[in-house]
């Protein structure tokens, strides 16, 4: 049975991964078993896990009548280059049904306690016959007082009657779910928030050039695969928490893929022979996240400076950064730095301008590169810069052999099974990749970004990529199926040691110097300092564009992503022969909106600098982003406690209203707005000639403020406005919650606050100013 990942998308499907029969025998019934705080009840239905807090708290159960362990045998590929990637599974045995021949009570191993374990075997026919089974061991342990974790062991000398050196085996764990439950998590998702009725892989990849808008998509993919997939993310998690407060998660790396097709079970499928979950007892959402994180890591507060204003993305040299500098704080915008990726230089390529990686700074760029940071600083603007785990041979720049032929003559990139360097297809030129596996690339690679880094007086630089290690590369210490997930944590970890390493070189504290994200994975969010949403198109789509932008971070908030922000105005352009995708400077200043709400303001050029809008264009486009630092400043207090919050307990900084809200059953499904805590709603403008924007005010929240209420929206025309806008202030959430519509033009998203609560007074001041 071949079941390609292309089926992956289809919300209902006949070749959803199916529970086979529980098949009878086994121990004497019912039997319970106590592990910590959970009791394991062991009956004719199968196996469930209680939570000591209720007898009807349950935190695991295995589908009724059916085998909640699972095994098959084939082959797991990803095609794909430039980390574009598309994973298939190509079974061609698979063993669902199961039998229970002995439960036991052991003590723990390595630990204190006891623990629950079944024995078995898995067959491939409901009627065991004399064909090979596979014998199986699952372990269920008490990791801490809200966690079962349950683990799935192949046993290896049955599996090698059933399968060759080379075939890839895959493990699996069914368990029975509510049909009923919205079902949230697994990272930074951009198509959907709630993931009901789906299937995804967890395997981090670009995020692809279209992602499913047309004609945009079939052509990136005719071009070079870099179309995407509804389900491509830089950071998936394989962690979830559903609506009926049951959450898992995985401490695997291997790829794997979660399924909820059917309705009333679900099931996870890990290309390993062991398989290891976690299962959360939670009272609400924000006490799943607390249990999180305690696996995840939390994320740090960043540093007072980040909160002076907007992070300003720049190329060109020194003049065009001080002349953009000078020109918008003349406008009244507030900048707290400047980032600029072509520190490095540039080189010309078919897809727009990209860096020369060698991560040297180029002095015909910036000649007077230590005396530009100097100005800058004068004017209270730091500098910010870029780096990625990728070395590529920047000769042609000027004629230096580089860091490319040293670390490629040390031998420290990843190589080829015939012991060759990996050289990576980037789209346009080859890289190669450090191996992070290897302790002596490691250090060469730390003390060599520390140097330059240092040097460059930088106060942060974007962590770019980490999704890439070719599945087929070999590593010195690993395996690349294993490693591939695990690469953006080990690369979050190694810049945690470099953020430290140039902080000693310049004297400064490592606290003051940030660093960014794109590619994560569960355990990112430990060592990471900020993330980002990646490259999305410079459209207004929920394929690709500004909407999906808004999904992301939705979406990342329920798996540790706790401050998230992203590129205003998106970052991807297209030119022929793909279709003209330019950014206009409505979806500039609308995008600004909406990134002023988030933990970080900060703009980017895109790959097409001449082509798009650009913050420092004109009068208009400078208002537009003077507007958005302001709208930023306004709720700096709020955000600094959010960021105090976000270190001690894992809930982010952007909340879907669920989070927020978690009692009144209709948040789950309100996808196009979000929470700052619970006394702030945004409701950003997503369509194009939008001058209104609807808003839900959840059941028992009590009385909201809109801040742009009466007054500032007075200077757009009756006719530029949608049906039904409210021309009130003050509104009642009242019982069952409240949709309401207000204007919303250009400067002036849907901000709503609790009036007289802590943090919204500077918001609140808002409703005097006059969009400029």
């Amino acid at each position: 049975m071949s079941i390609p990942t292309e089926a992956f998308p289809h919300a209902t499907s006949t070749d959803a991964t199916r529970a086979g029969r529980l098949l009878p025998g086994g121990p004497s019934l019912p039997n319970a078993y106590d592990v910590g705080p959970f009791r394991i009840l062991w009956d004719e239905t199968g196996l469930r896990a209680l939570h000591g807090s209720g007898p009807e708290r349950s935190v695991w159960s295995s589908p009724p009548g059916r085998a909640f362990v699972a095994a098959a045998v084939g082959r797991f590929t990803a095609t794909g280059r430039a980390g574009h990637l598309t994973p298939h599974e190509d079974i061609l045995a698979r063993y669902p049904h199961q039998s229970v021949e002995d439960v036991r009570v052991m003590p723990v191993a390595d630990g204190v306690g006891e623990e629950v374990v079944v024995l078995g075997r898995l067959w491939r026919h409901p009627e065991p016959s004399d064909d090979s089974a596979i014998a199986y061991r699952v372990t269920f342990r008490a990791v801490d007082g809200e966690t079962l974790g349950i683990e799935v062991e192949l046993d290896p000398t049955s599996l090698r009657s059933v399968a060759d050196a080379s075939a890839h085996v895959f493990t699996e764990l069914h368990w029975q779910q509510d049909p009923h439950a919205h079902v949230f998590g697994f990272g930074v998702q951009f198509t959907h928030v709630d993931l009901r009725g789906r299937c995804m892989p967890v395997l981090t990849a670009e995020q692809g050039v279209g992602r499913g808008a047309q004609p945009l998509t079939k052509f990136a993919d005719a071009l070079g695969g870099a179309g995407g997939h509804w389900w491509s993310t830089y950071a998936p998690v394989p962690a979830f928490v559903g609506t009926d407060l049951r959450g898992l998660y995985l401490t695997d790396t291997a790829p794997s893929r979660f399924d909820f097709r059917r309705p009333g079970a679900a099931s996870v499928r890990v290309v390993d022979t062991t398989l290891h979950a976690r299962s959360v007892a939670a009272a609400s959402p924000t006490a799943f996240l607390e249990v999180l994180t305690r696996y995840t890591g939390r994320m740090a507060p960043l540093p007072g400076w980040v909160h002076d204003g907007g992070v300003v993305g720049m190329q060109g040299g020194a003049e065009k950064a001080e002349r953009v500098v000078t020109a918008l704080q003349d406008r009244g915008a507030r900048i707290a730095a400047v980032w600029l990726q072509d520190w490095v230089g540039n080189r010309r390529v078919p897809f727009g301008k990209r860096l020369w990686w060698d991560w040297r700074l180029d002095r015909t760029r910036y000649p007077e590169w230590e005396a530009m940071v100097a100005r800058l600083a004068a004017r209270g603007v730091r500098v910010m810069t870029y780096v990625n785990p990728f070395l590529g041979d920047a000769t042609q720049r000027d004629g230096a052999a580089g860091v490319f032929a040293e670390a490629d003559a040390a031998g420290h990139f990843v190589k080829r099974a015939d012991g060759s360097t990996y050289l990576t297809d980037q789209g346009d030129f080859v890289a190669g990749l450090v191996d992070l596996s290897d302790e002596r690339a490691r250090g060469w690679y730390l003390d060599t970004l520390a140097r330059s880094l240092a040097a460059s007086g930088t106060d942060g630089w974007m962590a770019d990529f980490g999704e890439g290690l070719p599945l087929d590369a070999v590593l010195a210490n690993g395996d690349a199926h294993a490693w591939h997930n695990h690469y953006p944590e080990a690369w979050a970890a190694f810049t945690a040691e470099l953020r430290q390493r140039v902080a000693e070189l310049r004297g400064v504290p490592a606290s003051e110097i940030v660093t960014f994200f794109r590619a994560g994975y569960t355990r990112s969010p430990g060592h990471a300092g900020l993330f980002w949403l990646g490259d999305q198109t410079v459209t207004w789509d929920r394929f690709d564009g500004l909407r999906s932008a808004l999904t992301g971070l939705l979406t990342s908030g329920f798996s540790g992503f706790a401050l998230q922000h992203g590129d205003v105005g998106g970052y991807t352009s297209t030119m022929p022969p793909l279709p003209t995708v330019t950014r206009s400077n409505e979806l500039l200043a609308r995008w600004g909106e909406l990134m002023a709400f988030t933990a970080v303001l900060r703009t980017h050029e895109g790959n097409r600098p001449e082509e798009n809008a650009q913050v420092y264009d004109d009068d208009e486009t400078m208002a537009a982003f003077a507007r958005a630092t302001r709208l930023h400043e306004a709720w700096r207090d709020l955000r600094v406690s959010l960021m105090q919050e976000a270190a001690a307990t894992g809930m982010p900084v952007v909340r879907h209203t669920w989070l927020a809200y978690p009692n009144d059953p209709a948040s789950a499904t309100v996808h196009e707005q979000f929470f700052l805590g619970r006394d702030v709603l945004v409701a950003p403008v997503l369509d194009a000639g939008a001058r209104s924007v609807r808003a839900y005010l959840p059941a028992g929240s009590g009385a909201w403020r809109h801040v742009f209420g009466k007054g500032v929206g007075a200077d757009v025309g009756a006719g530029d406005l949608d049906a039904g806008v409210s021309g009130e202030v003050d509104f009642d959430a009242g019982d069952t919650g409240r949709w309401v519509r207000v204007a919303a033009p250009l400067g002036s998203p849907g901000v709503f606050v609790r009036p007289g609560r802590p943090g919204v007074a500077g918001l609140e001041s808002l409703r005097t100013a006059r969009t400029p």
